[in-house]
């Protein structure tokens, strides 16, 4: 035999027998993760303007309302 082919023979005997030994089976698993999003926004209000510039650029929706006293509202949502 050839060095390559004594170098791959036991590679492949050792994946047959993890596909017989594995085959047929089924196993699940659960996972707890937390995730901590760090992100930092800038508003910025001007007149009848706003402006949000994100880090990450995440989405947000910004809706600029007028109270009934005349004053801009302006709510942005993450």
């Amino acid at each position: 035999m050839t060095p390559l082919k004594l170098a791959v023979l036991p590679a492949l005997l050792a994946l047959s027998l993890c596909q017989t030994t594995t085959a047929g089976t089924v196993s699940s698993a659960s996972l707890q993760a937390t995730f901590v999003v760090h992100e930092t926004c800038t508003i910025v209000s001007q007149r009848n303007s706003a402006q949000v510039r994100c880090q990450h650029n995440t989405p947000y929706l910004l809706l600029q309302q007028t109270t009934p006293s005349g004053a801009g509202l302006v709510t942005v949502t993450f």
